[in-house]
């Protein structure tokens, strides 16, 4: 097995903890984040910082662009 695909299977576990418990999910509604996705890209966006929706975007290559942009509204 090579070294990423062995950081990913140790490290995933955190970050499944941390976008998809129910407490990180209620913690986006408490703040008027609606539905999953925006509470997602909010949360991973939140330590760039004030940027604009371009530097998410690209931030979130990986992503569709139009997903991301709908998840700014």
């Amino acid at each position: 097995m090579n070294l990423a695909r062995e950081f990913w299977k140790r490290i995933e576990t955190i970050h499944a903890v941390t976008y998809f418990a129910p407490e990180s999910r209620q913690a986006a509604k408490d703040v008027g984040l609606r539905g999953f996705w925006l509470g997602y890209f909010g949360f991973r966006a939140a330590p760039l910082g004030a940027v604009t929706a371009g530097v998410v975007e690209a931030s979130f290559y990986n992503f569709a662009p139009s997903m991301v942009a709908r998840s700014r509204s």
